[in-house]
């Protein structure tokens, strides 16, 4: 790593017990910071994120703009994510669109922002990314370092959703891919009433519970959902 990092921003990684050369990468005379570097310095200084604000949604078209804002103390920030095929590669466009807002408001909390990038900014970041840097984020947009078991591992049983019965997503082990819980959630989630949707949420805990286990990425996209059916349900009723 070359000695043009900013000082405040070593200083900053230092607090979370990383060097520059572990947190990221200098790209083309730009440093680049790890997402997962980003959190730690957000959970260190206890910053705190409030529920995003859907600006545009369009699942077909994989395009979503979120409103994410941070709060530190009593200092807050605000910034926009957006994702569509334009500028993002990877499946989950929701995740990716939270991940693009929260860093940049993290990185404007703590004062790094116009010094260095989060890795998400651009996926020719992290196409440069060197292949000692560990923890980036991977085409499929999940979280993967080099410490993960090998790709011909057999997977492990663990809880997959089968079918929706009677509102209620029916567990069972199976050795299937987390994509399908997602999909089911966002197959199969009402649409007519707040009530309804609240219920079956309510009655799936145990399923969002698995997805947040194994797939943090996924489980945000299901998240994000749930918030933008809600506005969507309570817009119909205020007949907008």
């Amino acid at each position: 790593m070359k000695n043009d990092v900013p000082e405040k921003v070593a200083d900053t990684l230092k607090e979370i017990g990383m060097t520059p050369s572990q947190a990221g990468w200098n790209c083309h005379g730009t440093y680049v910071l790890l997402h997962k570097a980003l959190e730690k310095v957000a959970v260190h200084r206890k910053i705190v994120f409030k529920e995003p604000t859907i600006l545009e949604c369009n699942s077909d078209k994989k395009v979503v703009s979120l409103l994410v804002t941070g709060n530190m103390g009593d200092k807050s920030e605000w910034s926009i994510g957006e994702a569509s095929p334009s500028n993002n590669k990877n499946s989950y466009p929701y995740a990716m669109a939270e991940k693009r807002a929260k860093d940049r408001v993290i990185l404007k909390l703590v004062g790094l922002h116009g010094d260095v990038y989060a890795e998400d900014e651009a996926d020719a970041f992290k196409e440069e990314r060197p292949a000692d840097i560990k923890g980036g984020t991977i085409d499929n947009g999940s979280e993967e370092t080099k410490e993960d078991p090998p790709k011909d591992d057999p997977p492990k049983e663990i809880m997959k959703i089968k079918e929706v019965k009677s509102g209620k997503v029916e567990n069972i082990n199976l050795k299937e891919d987390v994509a399908n819980i997602k999909q089911v959630f966002l197959t199969f989630m009402p649409e007519d009433s707040i009530e309804e949707l609240r219920s079956f949420k309510n009655s799936n805990a145990e399923a969002l519970k698995t997805l947040k286990e194994l797939d943090a990425m996924a489980f945000g996209e299901v998240s994000t959902a749930f918030i933008a059916r809600a506005d969507k349900i309570k817009s119909k009723e205020q007949g907008e």
